[in-house]
């Protein structure tokens, strides 16, 4: 009995299974063959799914395999490219506002069809688009005036008891890994602080000579070394003709007290 139940039972199992690879292969295949829908932007605004502007639709895969490509907004047909390389370009600007699917059917050389899967995306209006920036501007402006409070926090207590007008005109400087820069306001080299504040164009940092302020850029140490040559001929030539120096007066000082002996 059971013998005679099992030939009609497989019979129609496959049958079906028959029917199922059938379809398969005569409908859509949703994206088995490794292809993508991707979206590029060209120009204008794209924050997660939001987007405006000027954009690129274009499908990874093996694009020797294809025939034609029908991008598809909602379903409708946008265009229906038949050679690689198989892109559009659109502007969201010709299409209402709101959440729109983007996707793409593909026919390929052995005659079958191969649906994408839709991607959702919102074609964001100029105000959503303001907000948008205004959300993502807002957050980073008040990172960087955390970060430029405590900066300048660590500078002045690093700087705190420490005078201005360590270095002799001429006298090297020793740079160190931040470089140095000729501030703005004596014209004189100095070097840069670690913790001296980055504001992209420059430092804001201290000068060691005249103790002021100011947005420091650095400069080659050839430049550096330049400047430290120069205001040590600016001494020289400020000083008096009859003005002796420091190693002269020592050694008058030192001659005189020969003859006092």
């Amino acid at each position: 009995m059971k013998t005679k139940l099992s030939l009609p039972i497989f019979l129609c199992i496959s049958l079906t299974a028959s029917v199922i690879i059938s379809l398969l292969l005569t409908s859509p295949v949703m994206a088995q063959d490794g292809y993508r829908l991707l979206i590029d932007r060209n120009f204008g605004f794209a924050a997660g799914s939001q987007i405006r502007g000027d954009f690129t639709l274009k499908i990874s895969g093996d694009q020797d395999a294809l025939v034609s490509v029908t991008f598809l907004l909602d379903g409708e047909e946008m265009a229906t490219i038949t050679e690689a390389p198989f892109r559009y370009r659109f502007n969201t600007s010709n299409y209402a506002e709101g959440i729109h699917e983007l996707s793409a059917r593909l026919i390929l050389k052995d005659g079958s069809t191969v649906e994408l899967t839709p991607r959702r995306f919102e074609f964001a209006s100029s105000q959503a688009e303001r907000e948008a920036i205004v959300k993502i501007i807002v957050p980073l402006l008040g990172v960087v005036l955390l970060l430029t409070l405590v900066g300048g926090g660590v500078q002045m207590l690093a700087l705190r008891g420490k005078q201005a007008g360590r270095y002799a005109p001429g006298e090297a400087r020793n740079y160190g890994v931040a470089g140095g820069a000729i501030c703005p306001k004596c014209q004189r080299p100095t070097p840069i602080h670690l913790w001296s504040i980055n504001l992209a164009v420059g430092r804001w940092d201290r000068c060691e000579n005249c103790g002021q302020f100011s947005l420091m850029r650095r400069q080659p140490l050839e430049v550096l070394r330049a400047a430290e040559a120069a205001e040590l001929q600016a001494e020289k030539s400020l000083r008096p003709a009859n003005a002796k120096s420091e190693e002269e007066k020592l050694r008058e000082l030192l001659d005189q007290s020969k003859y006092t002996e």
